[in-house]
């Protein structure tokens, strides 16, 4: 299962222990997990500044992802796709790579539903996923 991990998926997953911890957890030892310059740009910025982490820590973070997860090119698109064109960016994996879902709990990507036929769902419904397949 090729998975994207939205970048306030992340965020959680690293900074609390609940439920997003468990997912990227299990996803690391099940599934494959993509993602993009422009989520790990994004997640360095949102730690630094918003979370006032110190560099050391965003980069260990960071190295880990890159060490862990599939890096991949994504899709520039000429006009805006998402509400938030922030948000784009994160659409454009889907456009270049196979992807099975991306988890978001974004409202303006959770809005969506799907993209190019690809669901886009909350962690608690990826959660629910993975507890039907064990």
């Amino acid at each position: 299962m090729n998975l994207i991990f939205d970048t306030n998926v992340l965020i959680a997953a690293f900074s609390t222990h609940g439920i997003c911890h468990s997912l990227f957890e299990y996803a690391l030892e099940n599934c494959k997990i993509i993602t993009s310059n422009y989520i790990l740009d994004e997640l360095d910025k949102v730690l630094k500044n918003k979370f006032k982490l110190p560099q050391s820590q965003t980069d260990q973070i960071k190295f880990f992802l890159i060490e862990s997860c599939f890096i991949v090119e994504y899709k520039t698109f000429n006009q805006q796709v998402s509400r938030d064109k922030s948000d784009d960016p994160v659409l454009g994996i889907i456009d270049k790579n196979k992807i099975d879902y991306l988890i978001s709990g974004d409202k303006d990507l959770l809005i969506l539903k799907n993209y190019k036929d690809v669901p886009i769902i909350s962690p608690r419904e990826l959660w629910d996923i993975f507890k039907q397949d064990s």
